[in-house]
């Protein structure tokens, strides 16, 4: 059932953030799961907020980054997309009574407790932190999915070299579909998911080869 191995990914989609959202999309897939993101598709005439609400209606899992609470500087607006996204999740998780079974969270903060000076009503639930860091990201993504969907993932550290070598083959990958570095480096996010697939259907080769 679609709905038992799909996870709704709410976060930043901005350059900052990419490389968090990349080691999470790598794990998501390496696990056999299915990522959805409000990015998948880029058909501007759809309703936004249809769509994400199809999305976390849809996935069993979400992955929830609060981390945008704060201002960086003076003047700059906090982000209020994804605590809004994370709203709505949670009223579908509590309810949608028709939902093939009970929704999981992963929630992620930058700082310890940061969230909750921003967020009080999120008090009583367990939040993760990350600084930032890709290598947390995964760790946690990795525990998370170990505990809540009982799957048998590798440790991190496996989980972290293989991401590695994944980069390295998409990277020479598209530099021989006829890419620059710097544009193979910037490629839509579905794009890059797809190729993530590509090197998991492929057996995880250690380096490209042109077929």
């Amino acid at each position: 059932m679609a709905f038992e191995d799909e996870v709704f990914i709410n976060c930043p989609f901005d350059e900052d953030f990419a490389p968090l959202l990349e080691a999470m999309l790598f794990c998501i897939v390496s696990f056999g799961l299915t990522p959805r993101l409000a990015t998948e598709r880029l058909e501007s005439g759809e309703n936004r907020f249809d769509k994400i609400y199809a999305l976390a209606r849809g996935a069993k899992y979400s992955i929830h980054d609060l981390s945008r609470c704060r201002a960086k500087e003076a003047g700059e607006y906090a982000r209020m997309n994804m605590p809004f996204e994370f709203g709505v999740d949670v009223g579908i998780r509590r309810a949608a009574a028709d939902l093939p079974s009970e929704k999981k969270f992963l929630v992620f903060e930058r700082e310890p407790y940061e969230i909750k000076r921003a967020l009080s009503d999120i008090a009583g639930q367990d939040i993760e932190f990350h600084r930032g860091d890709f290598q947390l990201v995964i760790e946690k993504v990795r525990d998370f999915f170990r505990v809540e969907a009982g799957l048998p993932v590798s440790g991190a550290a496996r989980i972290e070299a293989d991401y590695a070598t994944c980069l390295a083959w998409m990277l020479e990958k598209k530099i021989h579909e006829g890419h620059s570095e710097r544009r193979a480096l910037k490629l839509p996010t579905q794009e890059r998911l797809e190729e993530m697939r590509n090197w998991i259907a492929a057996g995880r080769p250690e380096t490209f080869s042109p077929s």
